[in-house]
């Protein structure tokens, strides 16, 4: 798709792959799992050259049954740390795509912090992943624990770049991310989800030069600003209607600091009870980019490319 309209090295910046995320499997929501591989079928079928990806939100590390029940986190017993086999599973899954892919891995700042750290040292020394994701909705604290933990001062000590989950709840609002990216200048933070479409944390979010934002699930957005869904902030900037000028309208804002990913397999979400977050295939928000091209090849270049090789490396 992105190849025949003469669109190279794009990169999808914002994916879940290599397991299963054992929380939406135990309720019922979808999607709940996706293969390496097959995230690499819908991405070269597309036209995107390379992903970045990440394990799903849960973590096993936990007592999901506890966790869903009674919403309270105890370990399981069948790992040594959060995401231990998780991050394993993902690196081990991605190294038959090695220079297509760049696996980040999973962090979780409530418990067993040392022992994480340890693990992406051997991971990062054999050169297995790229950069960290933060979940805060799943590992149950906000951005601000990455501070404490110690994360933040280990990202950037070895370049690593990390991704963060935001919305519009108090544990992910993208304050606490913003928060970060001044105490550590150097480290290249990434909010995710378009800051919930916080005109607030957006504006500022384009003025910092260490704090990317990416635009995942670009049409899920859409969906919620159509439906008057509490999910996203108002007023923002999103015509439902036309999405491919809408994101115009947040790059022309963001210049060097919006990148582009999908949230694949995010691109469709249904709960448990029937409720259709979005129903999309990737394609989709493939398309979202190849409308774009006609509108402004500049802004497909700079989201699709130089923004997000910038993010990663720096």
């Amino acid at each position: 798709m992105l190849k025949e309209l003469g669109i190279r090295n794009a990169i999808d910046c914002h994916t879940h792959s290599g397991g299963t995320d054992a929380y939406n499997y135990f309720v019922g929501n979808l999607p709940h799992t996706q293969a390496v591989s097959d995230l690499m079928f819908k991405a070269r079928l597309a036209g995107v050259d390379k992903v970045v990806t990440f394990p799903f939100p849960g973590s096993t590390y936990y007592n999901t049954r506890t966790l869903v029940l009674e919403g309270r986190r105890e370990p399981s017993g069948f790992q040594d740390f959060p995401y231990q086999t998780e991050n394993r599973v993902l690196v081990s899954d991605c190294e038959q795509f090695k220079g297509d892919i760049f696996p980040f891995a999973c962090i979780d700042p409530n418990t067993e912090v040392h022992k994480q750290i340890d693990f992406l040292r051997e991971l990062l020394d054999s050169g297995k992943i790229y950069g960290l994701k933060f979940h805060t909705l799943a590992c149950g604290c906000g951005a601000e624990k990455l501070i404490t933990s110690g994360f933040a001062e280990f990202a950037q000590g070895n370049n690593l770049p990390i991704l963060v989950h935001s919305g519009p709840d108090a544990l992910s609002r993208p304050g606490n991310i913003l928060e970060i990216g001044r105490q550590f200048p150097k480290l290249r933070l990434c909010v995710a989800h378009l800051a919930a479409l916080d005109q607030e944390a957006i504006f500022e979010i384009s003025r910092m030069g260490n704090i990317y934002i990416d635009c995942s699930p670009f049409l899920q957005l859409c969906a919620a600003v159509s439906e008057g869904n509490t999910s996203v902030k108002y007023p923002n900037m999103i015509d439902p209607l036309k999405p491919a000028s809408s994101l115009l309208r947040y790059y022309q804002l963001m210049k060097g600091n919006l990148v582009w990913g999908t949230d694949e397999p995010w691109t469709t979400s249904i709960e448990a009870d029937g409720v259709v977050r979005s129903k999309h295939a990737y394609s989709d928000e493939v398309r979202v980019i190849e409308d774009l091209f006609g509108i402004s090849e500049q802004a497909v270049v700079a989201i699709t490319t130089i923004n997000t090789q910038n993010f990663l490396f720096g």
